[in-house]
């Protein structure tokens, strides 16, 4: 009956682990303090501003970041990334890191330079 209860345990903070350690939620770019809500939107994530710091940039609130990023191995998702102050769009990647630290790319010339950042979870 303990081993019963021990493993059944031990299965509990597995899946508790497992649910805990995805991208969806509130992140925040350490920066700038700028905040974006990470979704499921159809098949993919999508990615927009959810708030910013600096009242001149409060027109990017709402604004889609990624939009339908695919999921292409563990922890790690591809799309399509738009900078919104040049309105540029780039091929990027997510890779979750840990339950708290998420890495986003953005990279030019079929992935030969990029540029990355990593963000923190808020909620």
């Amino acid at each position: 009956m303990i081993r019963v209860v021990a493993a059944t345990a031990a299965l509990f903070c597995l899946v508790s682990t497992a649910f805990a350690a995805d991208p969806y939620g509130v992140w925040r770019r350490r920066e700038d303090g700028t905040t974006f809500t990470f979704f499921r939107c159809g098949a993919g994530l999508c990615v927009k501003v959810r708030g910013v710091t600096d009242p001149g940039d409060r027109k990017y609130i709402g604004s889609m970041v990624f939009s339908g990023a695919e999921k292409i191995g563990p922890n790690v998702w591809q799309g399509r990334v738009k900078n919104l102050e040049d309105g540029q769009t780039y091929m990027g990647k997510i890779t979750l890191n840990s339950a708290s630290s998420i890495t986003l790319d953005g990279c030019v010339l079929g992935g030969a330079i990029c540029k990355g950042e990593s963000w923190s979870r808020v909620e």
